[in-house]
């Protein structure tokens, strides 16, 4: 696995192989910030849940983004992600927390993409996409994108989000969101 574009293009993540633990392909991480890039990486805040490896904020890094915040519960991957942090060079522009996502909502500040890539064995995660939109953590133009299997169907609306687009990548999708009035 390695960096796709930006500063650190090719620099290699380390990705070691834990129960639960599927890093976004570099195929579908090039796709999504392609995408992304047309709303303006540089300069952002960006925050990673479900972080893993931390591909999808360094990835961002590496792109512009001016900070990035990692949430990950498994304590095993936080070393990971800092390890990856090191190696790209990003360390300085990066927070690390150690917590299940819902529990770490109130330590992220606003952002500009909030990019999520949970385990696919569990249901789509509707509620805490819309605890997300009630606590304000994305910024007015702000994207959010969660990850999912293809065989599983993201929801349309979640509370003040609403899904503008979802695009497929063989066995995985990427649902993309905004607030409700910007998405319309």
């Amino acid at each position: 696995m390695r960096i796709t574009g930006g500063m650190a293009r090719g620099v290699p993540l380390s990705s070691p192989r834990a129960p639960g633990v599927r890093p976004t392909t570099d195929r579908v991480r090039s796709a999504l910030f392609n995408i992304l890039a047309r709303y303006g990486i540089e300069d952002s805040h960006v925050a990673d849940l479900f972080a893993g490896t931390g591909s999808l904020g360094i990835e961002a890094l590496s792109r512009g983004a001016a900070h990035s915040g990692f949430v990950e519960a498994d304590r095993r991957q936080i070393a990971v992600i800092k390890a990856n942090l090191q190696t790209a060079g990003f360390a300085d522009r990066a927070d690390v927390h150690a917590a299940r996502a819902e529990d770490a909502l109130d330590r992220l500040g606003r952002c500009d993409f909030l990019l999520m890539d949970p385990p696919y064995t569990q249901p789509f995660p509707a509620a805490l996409i819309t605890r997300i939109g009630e606590a304000g953590l994305l910024r007015d133009e702000g994207i959010l994108v969660c990850g999912h299997s293809s065989r599983t169907a993201a929801d349309d609306r979640c509370g003040t989000l609403a899904k503008w687009d979802d695009r497929r990548y063989g066995d995985v999708s990427l649902a993309f969101y905004s607030l409700a009035e910007a998405a319309a």
